[in-house]
């Protein structure tokens, strides 16, 4: 009787490795739209937080176009990109994806998106309380809420609001 050789064991990368291409898709769009986020709403904090002495419209604009190109960057290969409900449901509607996946990858771009704002304020917890003496606003000349989202015109009425929202 020979004796018993012991077998290999997988390594530590195999054991992370994913087998299901729904979860490595899901997966790269929540990194995805969590790096967009991050990057992107991060260059609007670090203007707006610093009344504009440390960027601006510019540095905003550059900011924005290259969290977008890290993210499709990052995720391009696994899931195509899409870091944006819409397109994922522009790609469903013209066949490019099955519609099975569609929750799937709207959840996770969800998740990143949240995931990256929460990580963003809490980078910037201690701006955003001293910007404006602990309060967060949403109007004025101390508001910070247009860092995380946008929002019509105070002079808009509500047909003109849900276009400009709609349409952006």
């Amino acid at each position: 009787m020979q004796p018993e050789t012991p077998q290999p064991g997988r390594s530590f990368k195999q054991k992370l490795a994913l087998k299901s291409s729904l979860a490595k898709e899901t997966l790269a769009e929540f990194l995805g739209t969590f790096i967009m986020i991050v990057l992107g709403c991060g260059s609007v904090a670090q203007a707006v937080l610093s009344r504009g002495h440390f960027g601006g419209i510019v540095t905003i604009n550059v900011g924005f176009a290259m969290a977008v190109a890290m993210a499709i960057y990052v995720t391009g290969g696994v899931s195509g990109g899409h870091i944006n409900p819409a397109v994922s449901f522009a790609m469903c509607l013209f066949g490019r994806m099955k519609w099975i996946k569609f929750p799937f990858y709207v959840a996770a771009q969800f998740l990143g998106a949240f995931m990256g704002a929460a990580t963003l304020f809490g980078i910037y917890y201690d701006g955003l309380m001293s910007f404006a003496g602990g309060q967060l606003l949403t109007v004025g000349e101390n508001a910070t809420a247009h860092i995380f989202a946008t929002y019509p015109a105070s002079y808009l009425s509500l047909a003109n609001a849900f276009a400009d929202q709609s349409w952006k």
